[in-house]
């Protein structure tokens, strides 16, 4: 008898993990089918070509204040020699 109520507790640990272990296996595969439809939207790829142009831009303004200051310095190092 006493074996029998020892067994017992055992198997709904067990059956309680098999039960987590399901879930998350369940919960994962339907984020991976959802982010794949999401990635295959129309309204994520234009966000995502949208968000390319921005950043490309921004990168583009911010070459152009590099050269600005590396101007500005060069200039700045003549305009001391020259004193």
């Amino acid at each position: 008898m006493e074996q029998d109520k020892n067994k017992e507790p055992e198997k709904k640990e067990e059956n309680s993990q098999d039960k987590a272990k399901n879930w998350i296996d369940k919960t994962e595969e339907f984020i991976d089918e959802t982010a794949d439809k999401i990635h295959k939207s129309k309204t994520y790829q234009k966000a995502d070509k949208s968000l390319e142009n921005v950043t490309k831009k921004i990168f583009r303004k911010a070459g152009r204040w590099w050269g600005k200051s590396e101007h500005y310095f060069k200039n700045q190092n003549v305009k001391k020699d020259t004193k």
